[in-house]
């Protein structure tokens, strides 16, 4: 099933931006590790499942140590970025904002937040966006194979179907998403506002709902081949989301639903995070 997500398509002047350093230096640090990657094959059901049906068949992957963001990239870690770019020269940042980011730019050519905006994660962004700042702040996305250790874990026999626990499903006390019934949020969530039930056993919080995460990968079915740090293929046409966002419901965060979007995609409900590799 295709997911695709459209929209409409010097120094910083003395001004901080403190929620960038406690946000975007925040990192939790993942064990090198063996997984059983995807879902079980087991029958879809008569109207079939999207998340199960591009979640086969399930693999082993090894998995290198990593480090991933403890939190979704924040409007203000955003900020700081465009305006490092707008520093640099004003054109630089145009690539990479866009009239529906919760930012505005002022008088001293710096980017700042909206009121009330700072530590809601960022939306608004596309694949590129997304990989351009994490290469900014020295990082990377993370793989999609990455993304789903840290949020399903490595115990074969007991894997977590969401990120918080072995057992227990989707609540607005754990995740920001659409219940059947309602919205528990209107918009996206401040980043940790479901710490610590949410929160996955490392401590990696808001993996499930709030934004869906852009990943390295270029959308692709899955081998049932081991495979060590796989990487997905070299080109697609779909990078992957994954994790669900505010709007969406509880089968999109499971730990194995996986998402193609048009890589050039920017929506409310997309955001991201970054991650680095450990030698």
């Amino acid at each position: 099933m295709i997911f695709l997500i459209f929209a409409c398509s010097t120094e910083e002047a003395g001004i901080l931006h403190p929620t960038s350093e406690l946000y975007s230096a925040s990192m939790i640090s993942i064990t090198a590790s063996s997984y059983a990657m995807g879902y079980p094959d087991t029958e879809p059901g008569p109207y079939g499942n999207h998340w199960k049906e591009t979640a086969q068949p399930q693999h082993t992957v090894n998995i290198s140590a990593f480090e991933i963001d403890q939190y979704e990239v924040t409007v203000s870690d955003y900020s700081y970025f465009l305006s490092h770019l707008y520093s640099q020269h004003p054109e630089a940042a145009r690539p990479h904002s866009h009239p529906l980011q919760p930012i505005i730019l002022d008088e001293y050519g710096s980017f700042q937040p909206l009121e009330g905006e700072a530590n809601r994660p960022m939306r608004y962004v596309s694949w590129y966006d997304a990989a351009t700042f994490c290469a900014f702040r020295g990082k990377r996305l993370p793989t999609e194979a990455e993304w789903e250790l840290v949020a399903k874990g490595s115990d074969i026999e007991n894997p977590r179907a969401f990120p918080w626990s072995p057992d227990g499903g989707a609540s607005c006390q754990k995740a920001v998403y659409y219940t059947n019934r309602t919205l528990c949020e209107e918009h996206p969530a401040e980043v940790g506002s479901r710490s610590p039930q949410g929160d996955t056993p490392d401590g990696v919080a808001d993996i499930a709902g709030n934004v869906s995460e852009w990943v390295f990968d270029w959308f692709d079915t899955y081998s049932a081949e081991e495979a060590t740090d796989p990487t997905g293929p070299s080109q697609g046409k779909y990078k992957v989301l994954r994790g669900g966002g505010f709007r969406e419901t509880s089968d999109a965060l499971r730990s194995t639903d996986r998402v193609a979007a048009d890589p050039l995609s920017r929506s409310e409900g997309i955001g991201f995070r970054c991650a680095r590799s450990l030698q």
